[in-house]
């Protein structure tokens, strides 16, 4: 007869195979679910997004030399044929189209900001057909939402194939890539692009636009402009034809408060270079204020500089407030506009903790295609 033991260690066993085919089973489903939903997603947008097609014409002396050609993605944003995409995708071309629904349609780049790569088009529709008359615009999210982990997706047009979804997940927000400084924090993500998907939109798991993507990373990564970001750059080239970033005119750097524990994560952002005839020299900044508040919000991080800063536009007024000798000091500067030397510069000058000449690239362009 089989004793006790062997009886519970069998039923053990049994229960363990049951279990573990259980789970198997859950996590199928599971997979099945995310499978459908990233391609009732993709279904759902595609369709918004388009290729975006850009030619600059070449010239030796004053003699024809072919032309440059790139391509991209981009995204509907109104019903009237605005649409979105990076900068280094139509900067400084001659001619801009897009390929939308199997027919080509003119474009023309309204206004281009190399400050954050964004670019705004508007497309001919009258060459659409009446049916063809609205085009589809892609829901907003708010990336405020997001998560390290959080699910999104990437969709582009890689190389001369149909678009495509690309499923990755957010590893981080970064304010730099390197040596390079975002002009505010940017969601990285696990999205491996290839040329031509540049411009395209991030979404999350509701199918809502987050960000647009603007640069790689390692090959395995991405970085998207937030779309709270893309909003107000638009809204500028909308209402005034170009960008109207804000400037102040400093150079500030981060570090770790060394007499506190470690533990704490007590950070703080200090002023490393106020630069002459500039808004921050006018409202008395000095090198070594440290930067504790702009208007009502608390500065703690580079991050914390760059989210406060980048919504304002020249001639706005806005209170900073700076800790100088132990004393709590409040400045008010007038943000001026933003010298071209400087224009692919942030509102402050920040300088990383590990100085590098590296900085991402951007997605490139697919070439070659008509």
């Amino acid at each position: 007869m089989m004793g006790h033991a062997s009886i519970s260690k069998r039923c053990a066993m049994l229960l363990l195979g049951v279990l573990s085919a259980a789970a198997t089973a859950t996590a199928g489903i599971v997979l099945e679910t995310i499978n459908q939903e990233v391609i009732s997603i993709y279904k759902e947008s595609c369709d918004a997004i388009v290729r975006v097609h850009a030619e600059r014409d070449l010239q030796f002396g004053n003699f024809p030399f072919g032309s440059n050609h790139r391509v991209g993605t981009g995204f509907f944003i109104d019903s009237s044929g605005r649409l979105l995409t990076a900068a280094t995708v139509v900067e400084d071309c001659d001619r801009c189209w897009i390929e939308w629904r199997g027919q080509r349609l003119p474009a023309r780049v309204l206004g281009c900001d190399p400050h954050t790569n964004l670019a705004l088009l508007q497309t001919d529709l009258e060459q659409a057909g009446e049916a063809k008359r609205s085009t589809p615009a892609l829901p907003l999210g708010n990336p405020d939402e997001l998560r390290v982990g959080s699910m999104v997706i990437a969709i582009g047009f890689p190389y001369d194939s149909p678009s495509a979804p690309v499923v990755g997940f957010v590893n981080g927000f970064d304010v730099k890539c390197g040596g390079h400084v975002f002009a505010l924090p940017h969601i990285r993500a696990s999205c491996s692009l290839s040329p031509g998907q540049g411009g395209g939109p991030l979404l999350n798991a509701r199918g809502e636009v987050v960000g647009l993507v603007v640069a790689s990373h390692q090959g395995d990564q991405c970085y998207a402009l937030p779309v709270r970001g893309l909003e107000k750059v638009a809204a500028d080239i909308m209402r005034y034809g170009e960008p109207r970033h804000g400037w102040v005119g400093l150079g500030v750097a981060e570090r770790l408060i060394e007499f506190l524990p470690a533990a704490s994560n007590q950070w703080q952002v200090f002023v490393q270079e106020v630069f002459s005839n500039t808004p921050a020299a006018a409202a008395g900044f000095r090198e070594g204020d440290v930067v504790a508040k702009i208007h009502t919000n608390d500065v703690r991080r580079l991050g914390d500089v760059l989210n406060s800063v980048f919504y304002y536009r020249c001639g706005e007024t806005t209170a900073v407030t700076v800790v100088r000798d132990g004393q709590s000091n409040r400045l008010s500067i007038i943000l001026g506009s933003r010298p071209k030397e400087v224009m692919a510069e942030p509102a402050w000058r920040i300088t990383p903790n590990a100085p590098s000449n590296q900085m991402p690239a951007m997605v490139p362009a697919a070439t070659g295609l008509r």
